[in-house]
């Protein structure tokens, strides 16, 4: 059984390519799992799943951050498994009370059949 992480990531800033940085780093790591922005602050959240040496090695490349962002804090927290498959980037559907992140908009309509 390999053990699972999630890792959330704090930023100084938002929107600077991070979440591709760590999906680009994690796919090379052959890592499986997600990555969301979690919050209203700068933070990013990663589930992880696979050996604990490549996980750990996964957490210190994302330490040292990229050339766009400085990587203020990593807490990294042992979870459940959620046996993925893929790497992937989760959209952000479901914004957080308070979230300045507009819920999508969407239209609805009623058809009715007429009878001649």
């Amino acid at each position: 059984m390999r053990p699972a992480i999630k890792i959330i990531i704090r930023l100084d800033k938002r929107n600077t390519g991070f979440r591709f940085y760590a999906l680009r780093r994690g796919k090379a790591e052959r890592i499986p799992g997600s990555i969301s922005y979690y919050g209203d602050n700068h933070d990013i959240a990663i589930h992880a799943e696979g050996k604990e040496r490549i996980l750990q090695h996964y957490i210190s490349i994302l330490r040292k951050g990229t050339p766009f962002s400085k990587v203020i804090s990593v807490v990294s927290i042992p979870t459940r498994m959620l046996n993925s498959k893929y790497f992937e980037i989760l959209p952000n559907i479901i914004p957080l009370t308070g979230s300045k992140v507009k819920k999508p908009f969407t239209i609805g309509f009623k058809m009715r059949s007429f009878r001649f």
